[in-house]
């Protein structure tokens, strides 16, 4: 019954997306984000969903009539300049492994959704559509294990599923909520305000039931953020101190247990087998500083047999040796080793590409209240962008769709106020028009 009601949905879609490009996008982006097939059971579990709704926003960008062209920008030019890197260290790679492949495949998708949305996603309505789409793709997760941990009382534990293990799910998690935020503030019905809000909070339970100590972390600096950047701090520190209470209350015995091992690093197995996946993972970059292993070289065992091998060669790193295959564990680690010191490079300038894109678009907003809608969202990417960098340190996340399809948007709504705006002068301070106020219909409490 569920596959049934599913597939009368997805289909249902099917003339919005093959019409309109900027349709084909959302829903390749919601089938990416959202792996529906995973919560399907029956016929609909083995039907390749992304792939046809991939086939339909080809389809779309022909017959589209209403469609932009894409452009190039610092961004899109990074981004396959990554790909390209990708490919030829794909091409000299180590692993025997399908890993490798598939990674590549979904750089590929990424890199030519990306395009896609530069001439598909342009108009404010489509920018706030493609939030809502990211927000329901991979907030569903979120979502269900926080609602799960609660009816279950903390009994529930995560297992790896299409999106990998806890640590990850905690930081996509991380990454839609104040997104949430955003869209709680900017949505004129109040059951969407209430839907959104009660997203963001099953969310943020879902955040801890994965038991992540780096998602526990990420928490706590989202928490900072939003408070320094909301309107109503008192409010905010509030509800975050409510939460807290609730959270050290309610948490259970083996939660708050693992908790504890942030103080003691040092001392915490997990931790220091970590520091080891990233010397071996220097250790590789440093053999082949050009081109790295390829994608996931350490995951084949025979590949992290041969550079356990050279362990010696950063000795003055304290740390355990590694058994057998593993992962990087770091973001910046991971790209390292794949792809040598020119992927680093690259993964690395379109992160602050992406924060060079927010100031701009910050200063086109500033002084002119019609554009407050696009300085909250600007706020809100760069607070996305700050909590994935950070939490990232200690999660092989480099690969993550979401990341890339949100730098997009930062493009795009860049590009947006490039084409409908001009540069307005900063409003003295003294002036009753220097505060930015919210669209008619929106409430713009948030940022």
């Amino acid at each position: 019954m569920r596959d049934i009601a599913f597939m009368l949905l997805f289909v249902g879609t099917m003339p919005a997306a093959l019409r309109y490009v900027h349709a084909g996008t959302m829903l390749w982006v919601w089938t990416a984000l959202g792996t529906p097939n995973q919560y399907l059971y029956g016929f609909a579990s083995d039907l390749p969903l992304n792939k046809i709704a991939v086939a339909a926003t080809a389809i779309g960008i022909f017959v589209d009539k209403t469609k932009r062209k894409p452009y190039l920008d610092a961004h899109i030019v990074l981004m396959i300049l990554f790909l390209l890197q990708g490919i030829i260290s794909f091409s000299v790679g180590l692993s025997n492994l399908d890993r490798p492949y598939d990674i590549l495949d979904k750089m590929t998708k990424i890199t030519i959704l990306c395009v896609i949305m530069t001439m598909a996603n342009r108009e404010r309505i489509q920018i706030h559509a493609m939030a809502i789409i990211v927000c329901v793709g991979m907030g569903i997760h979120g979502s269900l294990e926080g609602i799960k941990y609660v009816l279950s009382g903390g009994a529930h534990q995560i297992e790896p599923g299409s999106l990998g293990d806890n640590n990850y799910l905690a930081l996509a998690t991380l990454m839609v909520m104040p997104l949430l935020v955003y869209l709680y503030n900017y949505s004129a019905s109040v059951l969407l305000r209430l839907s959104f809000a009660g997203a963001a909070l099953a969310c943020f339970v879902g955040v801890v039931a994965t038991a992540s100590r780096g998602g526990f972390i990420g928490l706590v600096m989202l928490g900072g953020f939003l408070i320094l950047r909301s309107r109503r701090k008192v409010l905010s520190l509030l509800m975050m101190s409510a939460l807290a209470v609730g959270l050290l209350t309610f948490a259970p015995e083996r939660w708050q247990e693992r908790m504890d091992t942030i103080g003691s690093a040092e001392q915490d197995d997990s931790f220091m087998s970590r520091v080891s996946s990233w010397k071996l993972h220097t250790i590789v970059a440093l053999d082949r500083p050009l081109v790295g292993g390829g994608y996931s070289p350490l995951e084949d065992g025979r590949v992290s047999a041969v550079y356990r091998q050279q362990f010696d060669m950063l000795s003055f790193i304290p740390s355990p040796p590694l058994h057998g295959p593993l992962a990087a564990h770091s973001s910046y680690f991971q790209v390292l080793g794949d792809l040598g010191f020119p992927g680093l490079f690259l993964f690395l300038a379109i992160l602050l590409t992406g924060f060079r894109n927010i100031t701009k678009i910050r200063r086109r907003t500033r002084g002119n209240p019609s554009l407050a809608w696009a300085d909250d969202l600007a706020i809100v990417f760069k607070i996305t962008l700050l909590v994935y960098m950070i939490s990232g340190a200690a999660l092989s996340a480099t690969y993550s769709e979401i990341l890339y399809i949100m730098l997009t948007q930062i493009s795009v709504l860049r590009r947006h106020l490039e084409e409908t705006t001009a540069v307005v002068q900063p409003v003295p301070k003294f002036s009753r028009h220097a505060q930015a106020v919210p669209l008619a219909g929106a409430r713009g409490d948030g940022f």
